[in-house]
């Protein structure tokens, strides 16, 4: 049996345990911070330790192991401060002259804009393409 092998994955290499690279430095961060944070606070206020080791390893955890739409936390919380403090200017000018279309010469259309100025772009008739163009011609001088 041949089975078809993937390729182009792109995975981390895992370098202590389960944890690749990124994840070890983030939970890392936040026990360092746990071991300094103890003998300042916990010796005087317990409750506050506890209570910043929590929101400190939260935050390192869903750093390291949220995923969104396939794009890490860091990721995305990147592209939304580029998107939130870059400059968004839609601007849309319009032309000076539209372009509307006649019949001339039987089969063939002349391009033609609001001053009557002729256009280098010609079109021939297929179809109903000319029932149309007179269907227009005529609701316009009414």
């Amino acid at each position: 049996m041949e089975f078809r092998v993937p390729q182009f994955i792109e995975h981390d290499p895992k370098m202590l345990g389960p944890l690749t690279l990124k994840q070890s430095i983030f939970v890392g961060i936040a026990f360092g911070g746990a071991l300094v944070l103890y003998p300042l606070l916990a010796k005087n206020n317990f409750f506050i330790y506890v209570l910043l080791c929590a929101a400190m390893f939260g935050i390192a955890i869903a750093l390291a192991f949220i995923k969104i739409e396939g794009q890490n936390v860091p990721v995305v919380g990147k592209n939304f401060a580029n998107f939130s403090v870059n400059a968004k200017m839609f601007i849309w000018k319009r032309k000076e002259s539209p372009v509307f279309l006649s019949i001339k010469n039987g089969h063939s259309m002349e391009k033609t804009d609001v001053l009557g100025k002729k256009s280098n772009l010609k079109m021939t008739q297929q179809g109903k393409m000319e029932e149309l163009i007179k269907k227009i011609d005529f609701e316009k001088e009414n």
